[in-house]
């Protein structure tokens, strides 16, 4: 049910999904240059995304395994994704622009949609953790943070993983990597021409759409399912 409240509180959290978005499709890209380009930074995020996603492994399989088909289905999802990020993880180690210089965008392009899928996962859930501490520091009573529910964790890692992976098709498409040096900033200001767009309307429409579910879980009560700190 559309209210005044979500019409307002939706208005502004669309506003700062919108903000937030377009930083993140900078960010991306970014990254995805310096991985490209930089054997420091390649072999930096090869080490992080592996270290990361054993991380998320060991965390995920050393819960108790008696906690039910619901927590079951909880951890495959994010079994899944601690395997992409590993596996992104030997995707940087390969990433030398001499090796891939000249070859067809096509080969290149599931490279950079993997990668381009880790960097946004990683960076939209540190965004919305340090978001989650920001607003509970400043509150004076305990409030509900900003993404709680399973509903809302789903919503989020759905949205960055297809804005990760459009930023990803989108940098290889375009064949940002193989500019040369002084064109390369040329190339990645033709490519978030695109992104920007992109980044901030999923960002808007990530921030609106979790407003609203916000107020039809504190109007159901709680009879919708809830938190996920168990399970991370």
């Amino acid at each position: 049910m559309v209210t005044p409240s979500l019409i307002f509180n939706g208005s502004i959290s669309g506003f700062v999904g919108l903000l937030l978005g377009i930083v993140i499709s900078l960010i991306v890209n970014c990254t995805l240059v310096e991985i490209s380009i930089s054997s420091f930074f390649s072999l930096y995020f090869g080490v992080l995304f592996l270290v990361v996603g054993a991380i998320i492994l060991w965390r995920i399989f050393s819960q108790d395994a008696g906690d039910g088909m619901g927590s079951e289905a909880k951890r495959k999802p994010l079994a899944a994704f601690a395997a992409l990020i590993m596996l992104s993880g030997l995707i940087c180690f390969t990433l030398e622009q001499q090796w891939y210089r000249g070859t067809s965008p096509i080969l290149k392009i599931p490279l950079y949609v993997i990668l381009g899928t880790s960097v946004a996962f990683a960076l939209t859930f540190s965004v919305v953790d340090l978001v989650n501490y920001i607003l509970g520091f400043l509150q004076v009573s305990v409030a509900k943070p900003f993404v709680e529910s399973a509903a809302q964790v789903y919503m989020v890692l759905g949205t960055a993983l297809i804005m990760g992976a459009v930023f990803g098709f989108v940098f290889g498409v375009m064949d940002v990597e193989d500019e040369v040096s002084y064109q390369i900033r040329l190339a990645l200001l033709r490519e978030e021409r695109y992104c920007y767009p992109i980044g901030a309307i999923l960002g808007g429409a990530v921030g609106f759409a979790n407003e609203y579910i916000r107020e039809e879980e504190d109007r159901c009560g709680p009879n919708l399912p809830n938190g996920f700190d168990e399970d991370i």
